[in-house]
């Protein structure tokens, strides 16, 4: 038995036992959610698979990040990609014959890929721009010189112009007059305050090694009555002289009209700061270890926050696996860090060589499938076995036609050696095979690309020559090619097997909640009707136990009258 009650339910608010005496709202309340269970199960689906979508897609950004951390270090084909590897970055080091420091005579940059070598200099002289000054005038600068007249100038190979100067001009005008066609002359002009009521008019040259030229004079010469010229047009005060920059590279002598000798060694920009005559200075060009080793650290540092989440989805607790492993037990993520483990513990490089692994690097794994670094391990290979840490990490690729090289490599194949045999007809590539089978690449005007399914899949050759010709090509990968090419089938945000598996889910996702919505809809509805069931049910017993009253009332007053 319950008392009388008001309930809402969904959208409707009713009384409830108010006749039968029966809580009609549990009842409802009851078959409602026995309607809508399969609901529920379908919600529980859903949350599992919004939490492995999430889980899916920050092992996808954490496999991006390790690529990230690689793509300095595999080989790079594509003549866009201005990247350089970090192999092939470069250390300048200067060292000087005298107390003086090196850097303050030279300003050396290194590009990348730059021969290793060392360069013996010396700074003998510095190239200068041609300055001269004008005598000091006891005027304001302001003030109106009273000379008319005109003069070309401009300096020695260049063009001139002419400057025209009025009555009204004054000292500080004429330099603004003069300025405003140096972009033609090469010539600025300044005023300088050289004492409290002293101002002098310089001229400057915009570039080193120019003389200045002042000819044409007309009216009265203005240049002369400020004391730049004499009588017979020579420069009174010579501030500084227009010279050229001597140096001596190796002991040859080689000079240049301003300070850049950028063209003067390939892949060295070396600009003359000062001179001193006798100061000897080395430059060693060597690999930037440094940088090498920092991109390999950034690799490992990668490498193991990817391997701390795997360690998430791989916990047990008592037996009981982890609320936080959301990818226990998956397939997908088991293969790609079996795929991965396989390569960080291969053999790379020269057969034969010092150093073929990682390990020997310094780059050791543990039990967790972790990397930690011996740094003075790694140190030593990097200054003594360059080379040979170089061809751990980066494909080698060989050729032996300069018109055919590689210009992209995605292959997930460790090595081959192969002869293709190139049919070059009426002006265009008409058949590329390999003993024989002309099925394993397709062809795009230049472009020679691998088949998908074929040992050659995700390489991709160009030949711009116009013979029909065979080339050998020689293909060794590197660890970190390898690496990349393996975990962008999987991180890769178009086709890769995570990306696959997301979309999979959120259209699985799509699909329950629209199933789940439909049992919704008929369990509200079903409520809906048992409301109005038990609503008449109830009217009919009011109305009942009112005519129920009635009647013992009649029957009170009978029985009372007897």
């Amino acid at each position: 038995m319950t008392t009388n009650g008001i309930t809402t339910l969904g959208n409707r608010t009713f009384l409830f036992g108010g006749a039968s005496g029966i809580d009609t709202s549990a009842l409802i309340e009851a078959a409602y959610n026995q309607r809508k269970a399969e609901a529920d199960k379908i919600d529980i689906q859903v949350t599992k698979n919004t939490n492995r979508m999430n889980a899916l897609g920050t092992l996808q950004t954490l496999g991006q990040s390790v690529q990230d951390a690689l793509s300095s270090l595999k080989k790079n084909y594509s003549i866009l990609n201005t990247a350089a590897s970090s192999f092939d970055a470069r250390s300048g080091t200067l060292s000087s014959s005298s107390s003086t420091s090196p850097t303050s005579l030279v300003q050396v940059a290194i590009d990348p890929a730059t021969p290793l070598g060392s360069y013996e200099i010396e700074v003998q002289q510095k190239a200068q721009a041609h300055r001269v000054g004008g005598n000091s005038l006891t005027a304001d600068n302001n003030a109106d010189l009273l000379y008319t007249g005109t003069f070309d100038i401009g300096v020695t190979g260049g063009t001139a112009k002419t400057i025209s100067v009025t009555s009204d001009m004054s000292i500080s005008e004429l330099a603004a007059s003069i300025n405003a066609e140096k972009a033609t002359t090469g010539v600025t002009a300044s005023v300088l305050k050289t004492s409290e009521t002293g101002y002098q008019l310089v001229l400057s040259g915009v570039e080193t090694n120019k003389q200045i030229e002042v000819t044409n004079i007309t009216g009265n010469d203005v240049l002369q009555n400020l004391g730049v010229l004499d009588g017979g047009g020579l420069f009174v005060n010579e501030l500084q002289t227009a010279q050229p920059a001597t140096i001596l590279l190796d002991n040859v002598p080689v000079t240049r009209d301003d300070n850049d000798f950028s063209d003067l060694i390939d892949g060295i920009s070396l600009t003359v700061l000062n001179s001193e005559p006798g100061t000897k200075i080395q430059l060693q060009v060597t690999n930037d270890t440094s940088s090498v080793k920092d991109d390999i650290l950034n690799f490992v540092d990668a490498y193991n926050a990817m391997r701390d989440f795997v360690l998430t989805q791989q916990q047990v607790s008592d037996g009981q696996v982890s609320e936080e492993a959301v990818l226990f037990g998956d397939f997908m993520v088991k293969n790609m860090g079996t795929s991965l483990q396989a390569l960080v513990a291969g053999s790379y490089g020269a057969s034969g060589g010092n150093l073929e692994t990682l390990a020997e690097l310094g780059l050791k794994v543990g039990s967790d499938g972790k990397f930690t670094v011996d740094e003075n391990v790694l140190d030593n290979a990097l200054t003594n076995n360059f080379d040979e840490v170089r061809a751990i990490f980066e494909t080698t690729a060989t050729v032996d036609n300069s018109e055919f090289r590689v210009v992209a490599n995605t292959s997930q194949t460790t090595s081959m050696s192969f002869a293709l045999d190139i049919t070059y007809s009426g002006g265009a590539i008409t058949d590329v095979s390999v003993g024989g089978d002309n099925t394993l690449f397709d062809i795009s005007g230049t472009l020679i690309t691998g088949k998908a399914g074929t040992a050659y899949e995700g390489l991709s050759f160009a030949y711009v020559g116009t013979t029909s010709t065979t080339v050998n090509v020689s293909f060794t990968q590197g660890a970190a090619d390898l690496m990349s090419n393996t975990l962008e089938n999987y991180t890769d945000v178009v086709g890769g097997l995570i990306q696959d598996e997301k979309v999979r889910l959120d259209a699985q996702n799509t699909e329950l909640n629209l199933r789940s919505d439909r049992i919704l809809e008929r369990a509200a509805d079903f409520r809906e009707r048992l409301i109005d069931k038990y609503a008449k049910l109830e009217a009919q017993m009011s109305a009942a136990q009112t005519i129920l009253a009635q009647i013992q009332a009649i029957l009170n007053i009978n029985n009372k009258n007897n």
